[in-house]
This record gives C-alpha cells, structure tokens and sequence, in this order.
C-alpha cells in the first residue's frame, strides 16, 4: 500500500515535471509563436507599408501624369485655335483677294474693250471679220485717218443688225492700224461739226480723213454700207412710184435701211470705208467715168462698187450734154443702144489724145442687142477692133453647158493683180467675136486679150453658119507715143458681151472675172495693186448683242457674280470658324 502511493506520488511528481516542461515549452512555443507572429506582422506592416508607399508614389506618378497630361492638353489647346484661326484668316484673304481681282479685271477690260473692242465672229461667213487683203492694204497705211460717226454709238448700233455689222467692221479696220483712229459724236448737240466740212451732213454719215484741216475727205452715207437687191429696187419701183434712190435722197439711207431690210441683200460696210481710206491717203487717186445719155444696156451696179471698194472716183456724165472731165483716168461705154453722134465720137477720140500726151483709156462693151452703131465702129477700128454679128460657143461639153461659155485668157498682160489663177472666165454665147484688124500700125497696137478654145465655134447671127477654131471675145489697142525718154499709151478695151461684167457674175468668187477686170484697169490706168472684197451677207448663227443685254451682261460680271462669291466665301469662313 505504501509502496503504491510512493510511487504514486513519484509518477505525480514526474507528472508535474512533465507538465510543467510541457507548459514551458508550450509558453516557449508560444512565445516564439508570438514572435514569429509579431515578425510576420511587423513584415505584413513593413509590406503594406512598402505596399502603401508605392501605391501613393503610382498615385503621386498618375497625379502628375494627369496633370502634365492636362498642362499638355491645355498647351495644344491654344496651338489648335490657331490652326483654324490661321485657315479661316487666310480663307477669307484669298476670297477678298479673289473678289478684288474679279472686280479690278473686269473694270480694266471693259476700259481696254472700249478702246480695243474684242469680238468673236461666230458667223459662218465670219462676217464681222474683215478680209485678209483689207487687213493687209490697213497695216500699209502710213498717213493718219480720222473716223468720225455723226451719231452715239449706242444709237448708231441699235438702228439695224446691218448697222451692228457695219460697226464692228468698221472697229476691226480702226484697230489694225495705230494710225487710225475713231469717233462717235452726236449731230443734233454738236450742229458747229456742218460747219467744218463742206459736204452736206446727216445724221449717221460716217467721215473718213486724212491731213490737217481736213484736207481729204469724203463722206460714207448709211446706203453705202448695203447692198439693196435689183430686184427689190425693182418692185419698190413698180409698187412706190418712184425709185430707191429718190427715196433715199428725200428720207436718208437710215430710213430706207430701216423700213426695208428684207430688201438689203449684202453689207458692204468692208467696201465703203476701205475704199474711203483709199480715197484719203492715195497720193495719185485714180477716177473712173461711165459715160451715160445713150440708153445703155449694162447697169453695171457690181462693177461701181468692186471699183469703188478699191479706191477709185466712180462718177458719171450724159455724153449728149457734157464734157468728160479732165481728171478722169477711165471712161466706160457700156453697150450703148444708141449711135453716138460725130460729136459725141469726137469727145471720146479728144479725150484719148489728150493733147497728143495720151494716158488715157476707154472700156469698151459689145452686146448683141445694140443696133448697128457705125460712129462707135470706127472710134473702134483705129484701134484694130471689129466686131462681127455672130455668137460663139464651144463644142467640148467641159467648156460650155447651158448656154454658158469657159474663155481662155490669151495674153499675161495687166496680168499681175490676179491672186487665183486656177479660176476661169465665164460667159454666155450672147457673146460677140472680135476680128484683129491689125497688130501694129502707125504707132498702135492691138492683141486679143480673151478668147475660145480650140473646139470654140461661132454661128452667123443671120445665116446661122458655123464656123471652127479659136475666137478673139475681148482685145485691147493701143496707142503710143514718144514724149522726151518716156512712151505713153492710150488703152481701148472691147469686152464682146455685157455678161462679162454682169452683176451677178462679178459676185460669183468661183470665176475669174471679178480679179480679171480689176487686174486690167489696175494696169491699164497705173495704179497699184487693187483690194477684192467680196460683199458679206448677215446670215446664220449671229453673236449679237443689244443695248439691253450689254447691260445685264455688265451687271452679272461686274455686280452680280462678285457679290455671290463673297457671300460663299463668307459663309465658308464662318463654318469653318464655327468647327
């Protein structure tokens, strides 16, 4: 029993001790657990700290990035205003600039413009365009020429389209030549303009000068500038009582232009002021005479004008009345149906002569409707010319048609002015052969001129037999005579037909007889190469404009289109400020 509770008391003993050392150890343990807690708090407090200061130091990095972002942003901000600043500011300069240049361009053209007028001929037949012979003879001139317009351009150009035509020829002929110079003055304001000239003066007369004090002058009236058709001066005749012409002289060429312009058939505006600068500035001006009084066959209207469009005098006498003035170059006896008298054959012959100093010259026609005529016979045969009473024509298909004969040019000479000589003379069968009575005697000479091919035939007028072989329709005799070193001549020409120089004919520019004729008479009366104008008729596709339309056209350009642009730039501007 006692040895039980010894060892009882041992084991407790032992027991205590274990639990003691276990409680050590567990304190122990404890306390390093503690440790070890307290360590691993105090890294856990080191690692949030760290944890913490980093956090703040991303924080302090995003805060700063944010506000460098926003110093950055709030830098750009003012370079982008400027951007736009700078494009809207130069938007609207260039829009100003754009403006000012449109206004200062169409203000120092429609200055140049009415100074140097440009025009767009837009017509077929260019006929707003001067010929390149006109263009060529006005570059030429080396004298100054003075055109005054008795009338406001405005009204002168709203009077009729073949006016506005006129103009503007009359324009393109001032500007090709810094000589030339033109005016537009109103009559009724300015009455004293009568007083300086010594022709009578109307209203929308054109004058045309050169030299001081209007020493060479002539007067272009508005019937000048067109051509009023025979057959509308015909039937004005029939339906009026009285002819054009008389018309005209009591109511003015404007009236006639105006109330008939259905019957204008061709403007010759390009003739009638070319042919007026002729007159002016040649020296030696060369005068043209149709002797009248004897009924003659040939009108020869056309043949007037071509020789008027290139600067000769054309006038007129009645042979049974008066003498050929002595400053005539040319004298035309066109087909007269009636014999001249002895006297009136001694007037033509004197006049040849001229006092023994010659120079002079007829143009002679033939028809075959003139009754014999033995006085003009023998003017004719001094100079190697017969007539016989017979037509000719022509066996080749290629030389005759219809009615109508190709004639082949036998001599070169007074040759020089022809420009196409690919062209052929044209006429009728109504034509008379020529018999060349001589080709030199006493001083005169005598050549065909114009003549048939050699398939050319020619029938009897009475007992119709025909004959084969070439034949002589037109000749030219001459006259000469010594005067110190120097020949002169006197030139008579004989044409076999009036159809040579018919009206129509001479307007046709695919035959040679307009340039053949022109040629001749240039030679013959020594004056220097000619101007072939053909007339121009106001047909097709017109680019004219009115007063009226002037008037909007300027308003457009100079008012209307500036003002939409600025507005769009404007507006441009303001959207763009706006964005």
């Amino acid at each position: 029993m006692n040895m039980d509770e010894k060892d009882f008391e041992q084991q407790e003993q032992i027991l205590s001790e274990t639990t003691e050392n276990s409680e050590t150890e567990v304190v122990e343990a404890s306390n390093s657990d503690i440790s070890s807690a307290d360590k691993e708090t105090e890294f856990e407090t080191e690692t949030e700290t760290e944890t913490v200061s980093e956090t703040n130091e991303s924080l302090d990095v995003s805060i700063q990035e944010e506000k460098f972002e926003d110093k950055a942003k709030k830098q750009k901000k003012p370079k982008k205003n400027f951007k736009r600043l700078k494009h809207g500011t130069m938007a609207t300069v260039l829009t100003v600039v754009f403006i000012v240049v449109l206004v200062l361009v169409n203000i120092v053209a429609t200055s140049v413009f009415e100074r140097f007028p440009l025009t767009i001929d837009m017509t077929s037949d260019e006929s707003y365009t001067i010929s390149d012979e006109t263009a060529d003879y006005i570059k030429g001139v080396d004298k100054k020429v003075k055109i005054t317009v008795l009338s406001e351009e405005s009204e002168f150009t709203s009077t009729s389209k073949y006016i506005r035509q006129s103009n503007e020829i009359l324009k393109n002929i001032v500007k090709g030549n810094k000589n030339f110079s033109i005016e537009y003055i109103d009559l009724l304001s300015n009455p004293e303009v009568k007083s300086e000239y010594e022709d009578s003066l109307s209203e929308y007369d054109i004058i045309v000068e050169s030299g001081k004090n209007h020493d060479r002058t002539t007067v272009v009236h508005p019937q000048d500038l067109v051509n009023f058709s025979n057959d509308f001066e015909t039937s004005f005749q029939q339906n009026m009582g009285g002819t054009l012409d008389s018309f005209i002289e009591y109511y003015g060429g404007m009236t006639a232009i105006q109330n008939y312009p259905t019957g204008i058939e061709s403007n010759c505006a390009e003739q009638a002021i070319t042919s007026a600068i002729l007159k002016v500035t040649d020296a030696n001006p060369v005068t043209v005479t149709l002797l009248t009084g004897r009924n003659e066959l040939t009108s020869l209207s056309y043949f007037q004008s071509l020789l008027n469009a290139n600067g000769y005098i054309v006038n007129s006498v009645d042979i049974t009345t008066q003498d050929i003035p002595k400053e005539a170059n040319l004298i035309v006896m066109g087909a007269p149906s009636v014999d001249y008298t002895a006297e009136e054959v001694e007037k033509v012959s004197a006049f040849l002569d001229n006092g023994e100093k010659l120079e002079k010259n007829l143009l002679y026609i033939e028809s075959v409707q003139q009754p014999n005529t033995p006085n003009i016979d023998e003017l004719l045969e001094e100079y190697g010319i017969k007539f016989r009473d017979e037509f000719v024509y022509d066996s080749n298909g290629s030389n005759a048609s219809n009615g109508y004969v190709f004639m082949e040019r036998s001599s070169d000479k007074f040759m020089d002015d022809i420009k196409d000589d690919s062209l052929r003379l044209f006429t009728n069968l109504y034509t008379k052969p020529i018999t060349i009575d001589f080709n030199e005697k006493n001083m005169r000479t005598c050549e065909a001129y114009i003549q048939t091919s050699d398939t050319g035939y020619t029938m009897d007028k009475n007992s119709k037999e025909l004959t084969s072989g070439v034949t002589v329709t037109a000749a030219i005799g001459s006259k000469a005579v010594f005067i110190g070193d120097e020949t002169n001549y006197s030139n008579l020409i004989a044409l076999g037909s009036e159809f040579f120089l018919d009206d129509t004919v001479l307007q046709m520019s695919q035959y040679l007889n307009r340039q053949w004729i022109l040629s001749i008479i240039n030679g013959v009366t020594g004056k220097s190469s000619g101007i072939t104008i053909e007339p121009k008729t106001v047909e097709g596709g017109l680019f004219d404009l009115t007063n009226t339309q002037i008037r909007v056209l300027e308003w457009v350009f100079i008012v209307i289109i500036p003002v939409i642009v600025l507005a769009l730039g404007i507006i441009i501007w303001i959207r763009r400020k706006n964005r």
